[in-house]
């Protein structure tokens, strides 16, 4: 998990260096400006492949990843990226070539050719040099009700405090305890033995779960991945300045 944190956290300056090298060609199979599939919305992480070659073209290593987390892209030419850590956030726009552009005309620019697009998957390619990354994506789907109540039992918790410019390297704790969400929206936390009870629900837009909501203690969380016995969700404690990415497996 660290290693996956690290190469996030890393990958925009891997970029910059990159760029200064010689690139590889990846022809776009699909240009976006010309889709009839709505793209437009958010895309559930499902893995990232990093292939390494000679200069011969002959594959040395592949590498294949599994993040939590969503790629969000937005109708006002924004996109959030949500990777186990602390939100990415920036522009995006479809260039002359037809790329997938993040960040353009920016040090972190990062350009994409689109290989595959339906209406339940996403998949998007960047070269450089002699490195290609292949991103995978699914149809992001919102939790309800039904989804989340049930017992979650604390698995550990990503902890990194940020500054004004600065991410620092995430710790794993182990506060125990678990979330039990009922089905007549009340709730209950333990933690460290001690129990909060209140109320909980999902917000639009964004799929939040908000707990005590209106009230002077209410939390919201964004849901990042959600299967039949995991559930992942972060905050962000602006007070203490610290991101928290909590991971829960459903009681048994």
């Amino acid at each position: 998990m660290e290693k996956k944190i690290i190469f996030w956290l890393l990958l925009p300056a891997v970029m910059l260096f990159a760029y200064s090298c010689k690139k590889t060609k990846i022809a776009t199979q699909i240009c976006l400006h010309n889709s009839s599939i709505d793209y437009l919305k958010r895309w559930a992480v499902v893995y990232t492949q990093t292939d390494n070659y000679d200069d011969q073209g002959h594959l040395l290593k592949s590498i294949i990843v599994y993040p939590n987390g969503y790629f969000q892209i937005n109708i006002d030419f924004t996109y959030n990226l949500f990777s186990d850590g602390a939100p990415i956030n920036g522009k995006w726009n479809i260039n002359e070539n037809c790329q997938f552009v993040l960040n353009p005309k920016t040090n972190i620019e990062r350009r994409f050719s689109v290989i595959q697009l339906s209406a339940d998957s996403l998949t998007i390619v960047q070269a450089i040099n002699y490195t290609k990354i292949t991103e995978h994506y699914a149809a992001f789907t919102c939790p309800n009700y039904s989804s989340l109540a049930y017992r979650w039992d604390n698995a550990f918790t990503l902890q990194a405090s940020y500054s004004t410019d600065t991410l620092y390297q995430a710790k794993y704790t182990h506060p125990g305890g678990y979330f039990r969400f009922n089905a007549d929206a009340s709730y209950a936390l333990s933690i460290a033995g001690i129990t909060q009870n209140g109320t909980w629900g999902i917000a639009q837009p964004g799929c939040l779960l908000v707990l005590d909501r209106n009230k002077p203690n209410e939390t919201s969380y964004d849901v990042q991945k959600l299967t039949a016995d995991s559930l992942t969700i972060w905050r962000k404690d602006t007070t203490a300045r610290i991101n928290y990415l909590q991971h829960y497996v459903r009681h048994k």
